[in-house]
């Protein structure tokens, strides 16, 4: 015997279905579009770190302050990506340490460590020489920094 279902059920089941079907479509038409955007903006922008911390000054001061500390900061773009590529390795060893079969807690946690130290390292050096040039800005510039944007 086949389940019958009234023609109204049906008509609302199905319209249910299509919106529910609409919906979940431009979910990942959005997530497709946001993805590419960010790809295509990214690709001559340098490092995340870097943007980071240009990003709070943005609002802040004058596109030409901005202008003269990314300057600065483009120095440091060959050790920055040094420092990356060393904590690509870094957590691909680590990885294997924690896949193998019987994990060693002393190598992971020195691993740990190694991957801290490195991150705060590039980090100490990015907002070091941010700093330097910000303090070498004119007063009336920097003076904008003490402002709740």
């Amino acid at each position: 015997m086949a389940f019958k279902m009234e023609t109204r059920t049906r008509r609302a089941l199905l319209w249910g279905l299509l919106v529910a079907s609409l919906g979940v479509n431009a979910f990942f038409v959005g997530a497709t579009v946001t993805d590419f955007i960010r790809f295509r903006h990214a690709e001559d922008k340098g490092p995340r770190i870097i943007r980071t911390e240009l990003r709070w000054l943005k609002d802040r001061l004058s596109p030409d302050a901005v202008k003269s500390i990314e300057t600065q900061l483009d120095a440091l773009k060959p050790d920055i990506l040094v420092r990356l590529d060393r904590l690509k390795t870094l957590r691909a060893e680590l990885n294997t340490l924690v896949a193998a079969p019987v994990p060693d807690k002393a190598a992971i946690d020195a691993h740990l460590r190694s991957i801290r130290l490195e991150v705060g390292a590039m980090q100490e050096q990015v907002q070091s020489r941010t700093f330097e040039a910000l303090l070498n800005l004119p007063p009336d510039q920097r003076a904008a920094l003490a402002s709740d944007n």
